[in-house]
């Protein structure tokens, strides 16, 4: 699409909703009375590193106070730091949140603690810090079932820091009511800088949260997130947030570094319609399981590799294009660990199709790099990390014989920069004392740094081969 058709389309479309919207009269004097005493603005401020680079990031949002003691919900993603390409890249991407300030409409103004980021709709959250234990006025979705294509909804825009007043409507339209990857009631009209703001009807009622439509699941195998549409790249894909599940989320916001979601543990393929013909299958759909993690939940419920799975707890699954596989990993993902999940397996042997019933007993989904444990060394000034599940998989290591910690960050001139030990090293041993975590690691360091030896030697594994670096010191 050139810009000019771009444009064209987007004045089109202001036009029209310009013209519909003259149909609804949306009560902003109720509305605003209500929103004025939950609405936030949420200013972080955060340190970016990758490698030995670093410098500080700054976002201001919209957020929303969703309980009496202060809990905020806003917009994670500019501040999601689930990277890919982190194990590829020998580095990874990490964003912590230094400082967290709510300015709440009536100027009052407060500190936050962040808490963590929601996998599937990267929506964040953080609590009001209070020493006097006050008691907020909060946001209350009223759940609707009965929305309609066509009707009209109203929300408040962030303004930039220099305008006063900071917030203007916006309003937009129900486009679509969507299936798959999720039940999802699709709009247009809003804008990715109002991710987290409330919708309200035209009765003035609060009746979900502004959220993206997007994979935001992890491969099975892997661990970062894949969109669902390139779409996504000019026009991103908003809409009503599943009220049910924002309610969980409140009732038990995500923490950093703590998983709950169930894993399977399998390499996945979807069933394309040519693959389904090949292999006289007459089904709409599958997934091929091209490869299957040892001792994963898939592993010991006895899936091979070659499997095709047809149905998941009795209903068929209908993937048959890698688009469409983020149907499988959400529906996966979106299970708490321990779930039982009944399978029904299509098995090719002997020259024939078996059909098998599987269950399997998922486990937590695995922690990726930006959440693993992490300690940093003001002496050597590098940051180190356990070893997660990509770590091993990546480069093919077995877990219950290679142990060692990860090269986070390196601070560059620092003693560690100078000695040689770069990012995505595994430091095995400290002095010839051996490395499995990072509790190891920092007992290791506070004694050095009680002793104060003149030089230091790591073991270090490093492109498939280890090395040792003696690192001076200066103390």
């Amino acid at each position: 699409m050139n810009k000019a058709t771009r444009y064209f389309w987007l004045v089109f479309l202001s036009l029209f909703l310009t013209g519909v919207v003259s149909a609804y009269d949306f009560d902003y004097k109720k509305i605003s009375s209500k929103a004025s005493q939950y609405t936030v603005v949420v200013e972080i401020e955060a340190e970016v590193s990758f490698g030995t680079q670093s410098t500080e990031m700054k976002n201001r949002g919209i957020g929303a106070i969703v309980s009496t003691d202060g809990l905020i919900i806003f917009d994670g993603a500019p501040i999601y730091s689930d990277d890919p390409f982190s194990i590829m890249a020998g580095m990874q991407l990490n964003i912590d949140p230094k400082k967290i300030e709510i300015t709440l409409m009536d100027e009052r103004t407060y500190q936050a603690e962040f808490l963590g980021i929601d996998q599937l709709t990267k929506l964040g959250f953080c609590r009001i810090i209070s020493e006097s234990d006050e008691k907020f006025e909060f946001l209350e979705l009223d759940g609707r079932s009965d929305f309609k294509i066509g009707e009209m909804l109203t929300t408040y825009l962030l303004l930039p820091k220099y305008i006063t007043p900071s917030l203007a409507t916006d309003i937009g339209m129900i486009s679509a009511m969507v299936d798959e990857p999720e039940h999802f009631i699709l709009t247009v009209g809003f804008n990715e800088l109002e991710v987290a703001s409330v919708l309200y009807d035209s009765l003035g009622r609060a009746v979900g949260i502004l959220v993206r439509l997007s994979d935001q699941g992890q491969s099975e195998i892997g661990s970062g997130a894949e969109s669902f549409s390139n779409i996504e790249d000019f026009l991103p894909l908003l809409g009503i947030g599943d009220v049910d599940k924002i309610q969980k989320l409140i009732a038990d916001p995500p923490k950093k570094g703590e998983i709950t979601r169930g894993w399977l543990g399998i390499h996945l393929q979807a069933l394309t319609a040519d693959l389904a013909e090949f292999w006289n299958l007459n089904i709409g759909g599958g997934i091929i399981v091209n490869d299957v993690v040892a001792d994963s939940p898939a592993d010991i419920a006895g899936m091979k590799t070659g499997d095709i799975i047809v149905k998941l707890n009795g209903h068929s699954i209908d993937v048959d294009s890698e688009e469409t596989l983020p149907i499988f990993r959400r529906k996966i993902l979106e299970l708490a660990a321990g779930a039982n999940v009944d399978f029904e397996i299509f098995r090719r042997q002997n020259g024939g199709i078996d059909t098998l019933e599987i269950t399997a007993v998922l486990t937590k989904t695995p922690l990726s790099p930006a959440e693993a444990p992490d300690f940093e060394d003001t002496n050597f000034e590098f940051k180190v990390r356990n070893m997660v599940f990509a770590d091993y998989t990546f480069y093919n290591l077995d877990q219950n014989k290679f142990e060692g910690v990860v090269v986070k960050e390196v601070e560059s001139g620092g003693w560690a920069s100078v000695g040689g030990i770069n990012p995505g090293d595994v430091i095995q041993s400290i002095g010839g004392a051996k490395v499995a975590n990072i509790d190891d690691a920092r007992a290791l360091l506070e004694k050095l740094a009680n002793d104060k030896p003149e030089e230091v030697i790591f073991f270090v594994w490093r492109d498939n081969k280890t090395l040792f670096i003696n690192i001076k010191t200066d103390w």
